[in-house]
């Protein structure tokens, strides 16, 4: 029978687990993980430290490694890599590690990470079968990994809402490198309404929060059971759906920089020259104040050459309300919620459930309480719950899932001489689409002999919204700034083009295609595109771009 594993790939943390038959348990790789002290969670640390471009360290041991570094410049590049995950999801090629003259890019990183974290995987897998092995039996279980039995063969991985179809499918692409046959993700926050242990059997509204290392993400999920069934307890035989999403790159991360910056803001002089260092230890700083069993009510940056620069817990929490943490969980939740208004409000949360280590900080509890009572909102699963219902889904629990950010087609601004995007699927949409979902009309100027439908992912980057506005043809386009454009938009199918024969006739206040589209089960946006002029169909439910 066919072992269903998860891995739940953190910006700081990573943890993998497997569906045992009745439940998911999260699995303790000793010589990698790094306990949490609170929670006892066995944490593999997202960390990479390499000893030649195909082999390395990862988890504890690669932080141990660090210390070959002590001296070193900490901000410049050398065989450690960690929050590689950030790189790997918009610039995979950009280099994030150097050994000697080579430099190391996000997805090669990230491909020996998972290489080295399934290895000791399979290893744990075939020791637990057989803790007390002869050497026959030793040499049996070499012959089944020369069989490729015991290796992780069905996988499912986690990510998060707001990062953007390329990076699911970089994951799908290295796991499936990796010998991975099955391999399927699934938003964090909604893997974490799975995973939280509550019972699924009834139906259930939850908000999930999920504030992690890297990244902030909120999601609504509706959990019910299949129609005929409502006894039985296996994953197959109930289902979720999500009805809102919404996140941003901001997380634990972003308060250690907080953290750096109030200890410079101590200093005399050398505050540049400095802060490597302070940043270095505000995660230590950061667990420190946000541990309530914490006798101590200061922690401090210790300086080179003994000196030391202190912060105490009232000060702490005054650098997060300066900051706007609170504020901007307040404003991601009213949001997160009226993006569902048609289908729920507030009343009717069932329950919020905390995820992630940030959600540990002190204050987000008790924001949370204060919006919606104490009695909805659970803390007991910070760290476990993604990873464990990752390998929930992986098992068969169903989810109806959503796109979660809009698309556009690039299109030509005349008037303002610069390109502008021409909404085509709004955020939120449930999938499969009706057929067809949307039909637009296209010109092409004199001459013209191939036409291009530029895709684009849009996301909010770190915004709330955009500022569509609908025109008199009743399409909706957004012309962003330069910086903008930059950070929301991801071009999916640039070098896609048609041939137009005959060529364009000049007419543009005729159309000479006209485009229907739908969703499909997949994922993928299906294009039929049909040819006014020669009155055919150039093109027939051809699979443009997957969504996400």
């Amino acid at each position: 029978m066919e072992t269903h594993w998860s891995i739940d790939l953190g910006t700081t943390n990573t943890l993998i687990a497997k569906w045992v038959g009745t439940h998911a348990a999260t699995i303790a790789l000793e010589e990698l993980v790094d306990y949490e002290p609170a929670w006892h969670t066995p944490l593999i640390p997202s960390a990479i430290y390499f000893q030649d471009l195909e082999n390395a360290m990862i988890g504890r041991p690669a932080l141990s490694a660090r210390e070959i570094l002590h001296g070193q410049d900490p901000t410049a590049l050398g065989p450690l890599a960690r929050s590689f995950k950030k790189t790997l999801a918009r610039a995979s090629q950009q280099a994030v590690a150097q050994l000697g003259s080579e430099s190391i890019s996000a997805r090669h990183c990230a491909t020996v990470f998972l290489k080295e974290l399934l290895e000791a995987t399979a290893a744990y897998e075939r020791q637990t079968a057989d803790p007390h092995r002869t050497r026959m039996q030793r040499l049996m279980s070499a012959l089944r990994w020369w069989r490729k039995e015991g290796q992780v063969t069905s996988l499912t991985m986690t990510v998060p809402v707001e990062s953007y179809e390329p990076y699911r499918a970089e994951l799908v692409s290295i796991s499936k490198k990796l010998g991975v046959k099955d391999i399927r993700t699934i938003d964090e926050p909604v893997a974490a309404a799975l995973g939280y242990g509550l019972d699924l059997s009834e139906e259930k509204h939850l908000l999930v929060v999920d504030f992690g290392g890297g990244t902030l993400d909120l999601a609504i999920v509706r959990t019910h059971p299949a129609a005929g069934d409502r006894q039985s307890r296996g994953p197959g035989t109930h289902r979720a759906s999500l009805l809102a999403a919404r996140g941003l790159i901001y997380g634990g991360e972003t308060i250690d920089e907080w953290i750096a910056d109030f200890g410079c803001e101590k200093l005399r002089a050398h505050q540049n020259a400095l802060r490597p260092l302070l940043l270095s230890q505000a995660e230590a700083i950061k667990k420190d104040l946000s541990n309530k069993a914490s006798v101590a009510d200061s922690s401090y940056f210790l300086l080179q050459g003994g000196g030391r620069i202190d912060i105490t817990r009232q000060e702490f929490l005054d650098l997060l309300e300066k900051r706007g943490l609170y504020r901007t969980l307040e404003s991601l939740t009213e949001a997160t919620l009226d993006d569902c208004a048609r289908e729920i409000n507030e009343s009717q949360l069932d329950a919020v459930l905390l995820v992630g280590g940030s959600t540990l900080l002190p204050g987000v509890r008790d924001l949370f309480e204060k919006m919606f009572g104490a009695q909805r909102v659970h803390y007991w699963e910070p760290f476990e719950a993604v990873v464990k219902g990752a390998a929930i889904y992986g098992a068969g629990f169903s989810v109806d899932q959503i796109v979660h950010h809009d698309y556009a087609i690039r299109v030509y601004n005349d008037a303002e001489q610069r390109p502008e995007y021409e909404r085509l699927v709004r955020r939120s949409t449930g999938y499969p689409t009706p057929k067809p979902f949307e039909v637009r009309y296209y010109s092409v100027a004199e001459g013209q002999t191939t036409f291009r439908l530029p895709v684009c992912e849009v996301g909010y980057a770190g915004q709330l919204s955009l500022p569509w506005s609908r025109r008199m043809n009743g399409n909706e386009y957004w012309i962003p700034s330069g910086s903008e454009e930059g950070e929301c938009v991801v071009t999916l199918n640039e070098g896609d083009a048609l041939k137009l024969s005959p060529p364009g006739g000049g007419d543009l206040a005729r159309a000479r295609l006209r485009i229907e589209f739908t969703i499909d089960e997949n994922r993928f946006l299906v294009a039929t595109i049909h040819d006014l002029q020669k009155q055919r169909d150039l093109r027939t439910d051809e699979r443009v771009v997957k969504l996400r």
